[in-house]
């Protein structure tokens, strides 16, 4: 074996696997254990560091595993990719949702790309401590129940899976909601976003 081309991490830590193993033996037979007994021991801690090795070699695939199989359970949670991007997997109703949090309260909304701004009823603009006495409806939404007015407001930050938008305009609407909805005045703060198979990829 070339050691020259081991650097000293790797060589220090092949030293003390050496002395870990000298000492087991040791221990071993001063206890005058029989020698195929002492070979089954070193064996059965041959495997356990060969599966905690396996376990931190593989430590980055692991952790993408488990995001996905969290994103399947709860598609609305966002996965946040270094800061870079955003992933959310489609609900079960073929619609994207992606639940945020606005003055520490967690919403669930719809991503709309047909809207043209975040949209929420007065119960939920109660909820999150917004004044909805004296709402000015100057906006008109048209939906599929016909036009809705909407009375012009703004967050003044989103945090979505630690990654926080500011002063993002929104609208209070005079009918409820059955759910709030995401739409351009958000997406439009993304560099871009673009549906891949499955999922709905948020560019920051």
């Amino acid at each position: 074996m070339d050691y020259n081309a081991l650097s000293s991490f790797e060589l220090s830590n092949a030293i003390y696997l050496l002395i870990l193993i000298i000492v087991l033996l040791m221990g071993f037979s001063n206890r005058q254990m029989p020698a195929q007994k002492i070979i089954k021991y070193i064996a059965i801690w041959t495997v356990i560091g060969l599966v905690l090795l396996a376990f931190y070699s593989f430590r980055f695939e692991i952790s993408d595993t488990k995001e996905r199989i969290s994103s399947d359970l709860f598609p609305s949670k966002a996965i946040n990719k270094n800061n870079e991007q955003l992933i959310i997997s489609i609900s079960q109703d073929n619609h994207y949702y992606l639940t945020v949090k606005i003055n520490n309260e967690s919403v669930k909304f719809m991503i709309d790309t047909g809207a043209s701004d975040v949209v929420i009823d007065k119960k939920l603009a109660l909820k999150l401590g917004i004044n909805i006495e004296n709402l000015y409806y100057d906006k008109i939404f048209r939906t599929a129940n016909g036009e809705v007015a909407g009375a012009s407001t703004y967050f003044n930050e989103i945090d979505v899976a630690g990654v926080k938008f500011y002063n993002v305009s929104a609208s209070i609407t005079s009918s409820e909601l059955t759910v709030p909805l995401l739409g351009m005045s958000f997406l439009k703060r993304l560099y871009k976003y673009e549906f891949y198979r499955d999922k709905l990829v948020l560019t920051l």
